[in-house]
């Protein structure tokens, strides 16, 4: 009988409830070493907060859950960005050693390059760091995109650092798996987003109460996207359209009056009254978790090229180059039955597509695991062959020989 893998997830993000980008992205990553048979632990760096149910959750679905207290941030270490461990703090290390050591992990599999000095100081399981997004001059982006940065930031020089402290590093999309090999010496694997494909579990809800709708986080890349299609829908009506997510929460004054869904607790209530959802990313970095969400559940997307980066689309409405363009792209869709057909198919097609390479990423990652324990186990063998032979014959050539005569 094979053994399980065990592996223990480091996280400062929790994975429920799945209410933002990052959070589903490591709800659904737990999912995928589960279906694969792999025993996961998750260790939560409690930087967002920990209530009695989210814990209770938790518990439930992970093999085994572990809570760890988060510390107050000091001062950056550089002047213009933070360093690369200064969000991780030494307790959380010292705990991650510690389980180490107890549970003998085959993998400690760590979110984002700034929590990786807790893979310092061990040996044994493979390293891993799972990236979400390049962070390394990410305030320099943020800048150049007329946005004040936030959230964390570094140099490229501290993210390489943080980078070489494991054996694999993981990209959520192929052109940034290019710019970490350039950065890391070791591994490096894409494994993207993946979704139950909610097309095929159960029926549409019919007649939907809006043709266009919106659902996305707070952070400062989609309010400037949703600000940007607000002013050009408030000047050239289209439709009607709805608002959802935790953007809601950031009271924008919004000129062209969507229907505020709010938080939805189970985003189908969204998918259910929205016919087509709107993407218009402008800029941004990472994989953006909510385009392959719509796809998955079947709807017909327009977006811009930011919105889809990383997919691979091939529908002119999957990769339009301004908000103007996605304004035309609304038109021609409330105009045409045959149009609307045709990019909801389109956006299905993308899907299955784009999940057959998500599933190749997580049985590579799986393999990969499997191999370093298979290695280890190799080693322990061979160096336990030896110790017993050193222990008999320490010196081969100074063995006792033979009785003559």
């Amino acid at each position: 009988m094979t053994v399980p893998l065990k592996v223990l997830i480091v996280s400062p993000i929790p994975s429920h409830p799945a209410v933002q980008g990052n959070s589903v992205r490591i709800l659904a990553f737990g999912a995928e070493l589960k279906r694969r048979g792999v025993m996961a632990d998750f260790l939560y760096y409690g930087m967002e907060g920990l209530s009695k149910e989210q814990a209770e959750v938790m518990i439930g679905f992970w093999h085994r859950f572990f809570f760890v207290r988060s510390q107050p941030l000091s001062r950056p270490s550089h002047a213009r960005s933070w360093g690369i461990d200064d969000w991780c703090a030494d307790q959380l290390c010292d705990t991650v050693r510690e389980l180490a050591a107890t549970h003998r992990y085959d993998a400690i599999i760590v979110n984002y390059v700034w929590m990786s000095k807790v893979l310092t100081g061990i040996h044994g399981p493979l390293k891993v760091i799972d990236t979400h997004d390049l962070f390394g001059d990410r305030h320099l982006t943020a800048e150049e995109q007329g946005l004040e940065p936030r959230w964390f930031f570094t140099t490229v020089e501290e993210e390489r650092r943080g980078f070489e402290r494991a054996d694999v590093v993981i990209a959520i999309q192929e052109n940034e798996a290019e710019a970490i090999q350039d950065r890391f010496t070791g591994k490096v694997l894409t494994v993207g987003h993946p979704v139950e494909p909610g097309f095929l579990m159960g029926p549409w809800a019919p007649n939907p109460s809006f043709t266009f709708g919106y659902l996305g986080s707070g952070n400062p890349w989609n309010v400037r996207s949703v600000l940007a299609i607000d002013t050009a829908l408030a000047r050239d009506r289209v439709a009607r359209w709805a608002l959802a997510g935790t953007i809601s929460r950031r009271r924008l004054s919004l000129q062209s009056h969507p229907f505020l869904l709010g938080v939805v607790e189970r985003v189908e209530r969204f998918y259910d009254v929205v016919e087509c959802v709107l993407n218009p990313m402008l800029g941004g970095t990472g994989l953006k978790i909510k385009t392959i969400e719509a796809i998955a559940f079947g709807k017909p997307v327009i977006g811009t090229r930011d919105a889809f980066e990383g997919m691979r689309p091939e529908h002119d409405f999957h990769r339009l180059d301004t908000i103007d363009a996605m304004i035309g792209a609304m038109k021609a869709y409330t105009a045409s039955g045959a149009l609307r057909e045709e990019l909801a198919l389109s956006s299905r097609s993308l899907f299955v597509r784009y999940m057959a390479a998500v599933t190749q990423g997580y049985d590579a990652l799986v393999t990969l695991i499997r191999q370093h324990r298979t290695s280890r186990a190799r080693t322990r063998d061979d160096t336990a062959a030896t110790a017993g032979t050193a222990g008999r014959f320490p010196n081969r050539l100074a063995a006792p020989a033979p009785p003559t005569g």
